[in-house]
C-alpha cells in the first residue's frame, strides 16, 4: 500500500516567533525603545534574526571640490533600501563578511541596493559602505554577530532571545520580524516571520495628519510656533542675562 505523505508532516515544525512589545508608540518625548525577540529552534541549531523596514527611495547629495571649495556637486538616488535593518546571530560566523551566498546580513542587502544618479559604475561598492556608515550613525542600520542567545530548552528543542534598541530616528510603519534557522545537519535554512508595528501618537501624530491633510493650515501653525518659540527663549535669556 503507497500513502501520500502530507508536506507539512515531511518536513520540520517552523520555528516559533515573539516580538515584544509587538507595537511602539511614538509620543512627544520618544528617544527610542527597546524590542525583545525570541522563539524555539531545533537542539543544535543555529539562527540569524532580521528585523527590516519598507524599502524606500532616498536622495543623497554628493559633495566635491570645485575651486578649492567643498560643495553640492550632484545628486544620487537611493532605491530599494529599508528604512531599517538590523540583523542579530547566534554564530558570530553567520554575520562573516566572507559569507557572500546567505540571504541575509549587508552582503544581500547590497545585491538589492541600487545607486543612480552622479556617479560611476565602478563607485558603487564605495557609495554603499558609505551609505551604511550614515545609516549606522543613525542608528537605523546594524549587525550583531553574536547577538541572539540559545539557552536550553524543551526536550528537543533550544530557545533563542535578542533584544535590540530601536532609535529615535526610526520611522513609523510596519517592520518584518524573520528568525532564519539552520538545521544541525546543514539543510536549508528555514524561517518564520512576524510584525512590529511602529505608530506615531499624541501630538506627533497630529501634526503628521495635519500636515498630509491639511498642508496651509500646518504651514501657518508651524510659523506660529516658531514665533512662540522664539519669544519663550529670548524672555528666558533676557532674564538671566539680566542676573
Amino acid at each position: 500500500m503507497l500513502v501520500l505523505a502530507s508536506p507539512f508532516l515531511a518536513r520540520a515544525a517552523a520555528p516559533s516567533l515573539t516580538v515584544s512589545p509587538a507595537v511602539i508608540d511614538i509620543g512627544t518625548f520618544f528617544e527610542g525603545a527597546p524590542v525583545t525577540v525570541s522563539g524555539e529552534i531545533p537542539q543544535g541549531a543555529q539562527a540569524v534574526l532580521e528585523v527590516e523596514g519598507q524599502p524606500t527611495v532616498e536622495h543623497l547629495l554628493r559633495k566635491g571640490r570645485r575651486g578649492g571649495l567643498w560643495m553640492n556637486v550632484g545628486e544620487i538616488q537611493v532605491q530599494h533600501a529599508p528604512t531599517f535593518y538590523l540583523v542579530l546571530s547566534t554564530a558570530p560566523d553567520l554575520l562573516a563578511a566572507g559569507a557572500k551566498e546567505a540571504p541575509w546580513g549587508y552582503q544581500a542587502l547590497q545585491q538589492r541596493v541600487k545607486f543612480s544618479g552622479l556617479l560611476q559604475e565602478n563607485e558603487h561598492d564605495r557609495f554603499f559602505r558609505e551609505f551604511l556608515e550614515l545609516k549606522e550613525s543613525d542608528g537605523l542600520y546594524g549587525m550583531a554577530p553574536g547577538g541572539l542567545k540559545i539557552t536550553p530548552g524543551p526536550a528537543g528543542k533550544a530557545l533563542v532571545r535578542g533584544t535590540m534598541q530601536l532609535p529615535a530616528k526610526i520611522v513609523p510603519g510596519a517592520y518584518r520580524v524573520r528568525l532564519s534557522v539552520i538545521p544541525p545537519n546543514g539543510g536549508p535554512p528555514q524561517s518564520q516571520e512576524a510584525s512590529l508595528q511602529v505608530r506615531m501618537v499624541g501630538f506627533p501624530a497630529m501634526l503628521s495628519a495635519l500636515a498630509y491633510e491639511h498642508g496651509g493650515l500646518y504651514g501657518i501653525l508651524a510659523v506660529v510656533i516658531a514665533i512662540i518659540t522664539g519669544f519663550v527663549m529670548g524672555y528666558l535669556f533676557k532674564g538671566k542675562a539680566a542676573h
